[in-house]
């Protein structure tokens, strides 16, 4: 009887674990690792016809921003990125002087900023996925849980990011930016944005070294139209995120001199 019991036992461990194998869902794809641009400069790809074609082709945008060309701006938008771009050559970022990132004001990038200067890395934890950017060691949160979050929360510069899978495709829709009425960057190149802005993304894993983010621009605030471009990232297994913060040599020789005065600032 108990070897009976125990054939019963078996068999039934094993119809089982072949129901649950068949039940649990697939895993999610992993984009673990640290990532960095693949692009070239310029807000044109290249002079050069057919090498234009073949950056393309390759999916290689502009490094510092989302398009080929210039998206289509409304009237107040078009004449701040004419102010911003004033002096600046086809390849340089926009205007340093009027740039909110720099000293003195040192506020972070941002999202979609830093995907224009920065590497970052992806690390995926339950139900979340966490892209940890190099400059001003800003974090990026994607929710996957379909939950909501922050609601009722004021708007950060990395914004509020909730995303899904499909298949191997994570969809993200990313809102609620620091806009900062207006005079924030959207990118590198000076383009601006609203607080009405929202990204939608479409993030794959081609290849094992290479990330894909398609990207969609909606800023009605700013733009006619929405617009966008197809951003890759290549793995970069034997790098390490460092400490860059942009202000940090500016900030600390600030700091110390007001000490060593005993002249400290503090809450303006």
């Amino acid at each position: 009887m108990l070897t009976h019991f125990i054939r019963y036992l078996l068999g039934f461990l094993f119809v089982t674990s072949l129901s649950l194998a068949q039940t649990a869902p697939q895993s999610t794809p992993d984009f673990s690792g640290i990532w960095t641009i693949d692009g070239v400069t310029g807000l044109a790809v290249d002079a050069a016809a057919e090498n234009t074609a073949r950056d393309l082709a390759a999916g290689r945008l502009p490094q510092f921003g989302f398009t080929i060309g210039e998206p289509p701006m409304q009237p107040w938008a078009a004449e701040r990125y004419k102010l911003d771009r004033l002096d600046r050559g086809p390849s340089d970022g926009g205007n340093d002087a009027i740039d909110p990132v720099m000293y003195p004001y040192c506020m972070p990038e941002g999202l979609g900023r830093s995907y224009t200067i920065s590497a970052f890395e992806i690390v995926h934890g339950r139900d979340i996925v966490y892209m940890l950017f190099e400059r001003n060691h800003q974090t990026r949160r994607i929710y996957t849980d379909g939950k909501k979050h922050l609601e009722g929360y004021i708007p950060s510069f990395m914004g509020t990011a909730h995303g899904r899978w499909e298949e191997n495709t994570l969809v993200v829709v990313n809102d609620n930016f620091e806009a900062l009425e207006g005079y924030n960057k959207l990118d590198t190149f000076g383009h601006p944005m609203t607080d009405q802005l929202r990204i939608l993304e479409r993030i794959t894993r081609p290849a094992h070294d290479t990330l894909r983010s398609e990207i969609t621009i909606d800023d009605p605030g700013a733009y006619t139209k929405p617009w966008g471009g197809t951003k890759i990232f290549k793995l970069k297994p034997d790098w390490e995120i460092t400490q860059e913060i942009v202000c940090l040599d500016h900030l600390r020789q600030d700091y110390i001199q007001d000490m060593k005065n005993n002249t400290p600032h503090g809450t303006p």
